[in-house]
């Protein structure tokens, strides 16, 4: 069947997730905390009393953007809603890239923004971290003043490298720049920055948010999108109906209720990522990078070993083989005290089996 595939996408991987069978996954960034009691209980109650589940999902989920313009404070024509903020960047891309237009990534970077590119027949560009993996504004500005890009895409904190770009870079090079600047902030919560006041300001940027991290609803693939009235509108000509279900829509809403709860769990994972790294950084053979979100890149000497090893004992963390930047780097998710104790003790067992040999 390959030959059906249009030629420009034969040479495209599907993405592919790590082995199911763990006791302690660490490979996806998800939270350690399950949906409070509370909000599964409100939920179980509305599925088995409701009488709407046969109707189609409120295409605008005007109840959720209302929920958010109180967080945000934003109106409810700055939101758009989507299943996952994966379906945002691809209706993003679809929107504004052209085939043939070159979209400019950071590298490194997350995967799915040049894929989106690819499929919508664009040429995705790299403009490289520094050797520390820390953004340089300055290397960003060049490569759009050579590139000219119909889009640009800043992810901050950055997946997979942990590290961010100050708000004052963003809006000096939105400012500059004569294109869609997307501004992933899926990690927000755990930094504090982000553009969202700006976005009347600046009507090129597009902000992304998620349910997925701090708020534990990766399972349910709720994401959201933050821009100016306009641009909005013009994005929304793009969005496919009914994209976000309706008890999807309904949990994201309770949550926004409790967000209490979620305050404290992400304090809980910060002070958890602190106290990681600073106990990686004494371990030999690793090298931490500093991180604003809830996981830390690490390298190793052998990459394709530790990970294994790690698989052995039932840790499961992403591994980046075959990529050159990222060779012999493994992320980790950050998780529970007891979590994060039993993976630096597995860690430095294996490493100093390694060193053994």
């Amino acid at each position: 069947m390959k030959q059906y595939l249009r030629n420009d996408l034969r040479g495209l991987k599907p993405y592919k997730t790590g082995p199911k069978d763990c006791k302690l996954k660490l490979d996806a960034n998800e939270s350690p905390y399950p949906i409070p009691l509370e909000i599964r209980a409100q939920l179980a109650s509305e599925l088995l009393n409701s009488n709407d589940f046969h109707r189609y999902p409120d295409s605008d989920a005007d109840s959720l953007r209302d929920a958010l313009t109180k967080h945000l404070n934003v109106d409810r024509d700055n939101i758009l809603i989507g299943n996952g903020s994966d379906e945002l960047l691809h209706i993003i891309t679809t929107a504004f890239a052209s085939p043939r237009d070159k979209v400019l990534c950071p590298c490194p970077g997350f995967g799915m923004v040049s894929y989106y590119a690819r499929l919508a027949g664009a040429v995705p560009v790299d403009y490289y971290l520094d050797n520390e993996f820390q953004y340089q504004a300055e290397e960003i500005e060049l490569a759009a003043r050579i590139y000219n890009p119909k889009i640009l895409h800043i992810c901050t904190p950055n997946n997979p490298t942990g590290s961010v770009l100050p708000v004052s870079d963003i809006c000096r090079i939105a400012e500059n720049f004569d294109g869609i600047v997307v501004v992933d902030e899926a990690y927000y919560e755990f930094y504090g920055e982000s553009m969202v006041p700006y976005i009347n300001d600046y009507p090129n940027v597009a902000v992304l948010r998620t349910f997925s991290k701090a708020m534990g609803m990766a399972g349910l693939r709720v994401g959201y999108l933050v821009c100016s009235k306009d641009l909005a509108a013009e994005i929304y000509k793009v969005k496919p109906p009914y994209n976000c279900n309706s008890f999807s829509q309904r949990a994201a809403e309770l949550i926004l209720e409790h967000s209490e709860i979620f305050k404290k769990r992400t304090a809980e994972i910060i002070e958890a990522r602190e106290w990681l790294y600073q106990a990686l950084d004494g371990l030999r053979g690793v090298k931490p990078y500093p991180s604003h979100a809830n996981f830390i890149l690490v390298k190793v000497k052998d990459g394709r070993a530790v990970y294994e090893g790690l698989l052995e004992k039932g840790i499961l963390v992403r591994l980046f083989e075959g990529s050159e930047v990222l060779n012999n780097h493994l992320r980790i998710t950050i998780g529970r005290l007891e979590d994060n104790k039993f993976i630096l003790h597995s860690l430095a067992e294996i490493l100093t089996d390694m060193e053994e040999r």
